[in-house]
């Protein structure tokens, strides 16, 4: 091979290195639009943390198992595939990435275990390609169209609400108080209002402002279709209702002390506080109150197949739950 041909090859090596390497960081970078109405999760699971996240037929989730590393799996629970070594919490799930809130896990029990956040960032599904959106501590974050919204902690200010794109850009606060956003419906944003009093407030994300939507106190609000509002009341001794925006008809759903609740479709998981703690089952109107495990239990998930909860003093034993049939509680080991 003569010198000039050693050398046309070469060059055109390294062109071609280049120019995929320019490829590769122009798809790297690239943001894919969602629908404006884009929710990443539901209200119910990130109001217990956020674990699980189902989207088309997959289930994202922290594997409590190894310290809440970020896997994902099929919805009957096949094909389990480890996605990153970070804790992870408050996911949320688009067509090309998994936004989750980055974990620092203690790996204690009862009280004394504590999961610290450490920022935003989102993967693809691949599990690659990291994007950090901020390194603030975010507990709580909610994917809505193509923004997000997250409690972000600073040291001087405390802990308010921010709005960042899925492109990174226009990070700005949009409520300045600490609240959850985690519940859509028609377009606005629901959550009870912290700073003086506890009422139902709408967040309209077109204009960035909000107005009162119920003056009931409510905690964990879960806004459905319907106009029914399911939340926790906090005036009678924490028990279960449900509120109906179009004809403020209120409805004591259980009276008991309640730390948690999921409503997945018709069914309503809930866990008590008294002298004997259970993890229990009722359809959406309070019928049919079933026991699905005695105990104390927490982060109450649920997707298409099952409901999964962890025991709060052991925080990486994960159990699960067929939503039909009959109920038989087992270990969740991916």
């Amino acid at each position: 091979m003569s010198s000039k041909t050693k050398t046309f090859v070469i060059t055109g090596a390294v062109l071609l290195v280049l120019i995929a390497l320019v490829i590769f960081n122009m798809l790297k970078g690239k943001i894919y639009a969602n629908p404006d109405n884009f929710v990443g999760n539901s209200a119910s699971n990130l109001n217990n943390g956020g674990t699980f996240c189902e989207y088309d037929g997959k289930v994202y989730f922290a594997n409590s198992s190894d310290n809440d590393a970020l896997y994902v799996m099929n919805s009957d629970e096949t094909n389990v595939k480890k996605l990153s070594d970070t804790a992870v919490l408050s996911i949320n799930v688009d067509p090309h990435r998994v936004y989750y809130s980055m974990s620092t896990n203690t790996n204690g029990t009862g009280l004394g275990y504590i999961r610290k956040t450490a920022g935003l960032y989102s993967v693809n599904h691949r599990g690659n390609d990291s994007i950090c959106y901020t390194t603030n501590p975010v507990a709580s974050a909610l994917l809505y169209g193509n923004k997000l919204y997250y409690q972000n902690y600073q040291k001087k200010s405390g802990t308010t609400i921010y709005s960042i794109g899925t492109d990174r850009k226009d990070d700005h606060e949009v409520i300045n108080q600490m609240v959850t956003l985690t519940s859509v419906c028609n377009d606005k944003i629901y959550f009870g209002n912290m700073d003086g009093n506890h009422h139902l407030y709408e967040f309209d994300p077109a204009t960035e402002s909000s107005i009162s939507a119920a003056s009931e106190d409510m905690y964990l609000p879960v806004v459905e279709g319907d106009g029914w509002v399911y939340y926790i009341d906090p005036n009678t001794n924490y028990s279960l209702k449900r509120y109906n925006l179009g004809t403020g008809e209120s409805q004591l759903l259980c009276k008991g002390r309640l730390e948690f609740f999921n409503k997945y479709g018709d069914f309503i998981y809930y866990q008590t506080n008294s002298d004997t703690p259970e993890l229990r089952r009722m359809f959406f109107d309070g019928s049919n109150d079933t026991l699905i495990a005695s105990g104390i239990y927490c982060d109450i998930q649920t997707t298409s197949y099952y409901v999964y909860f962890r025991s709060f003093n052991q925080p990486n034993v994960t159990y699960h739950c067929n939503h039909y049939g009959t109920i038989k509680v087992e270990p969740f080991n991916p």
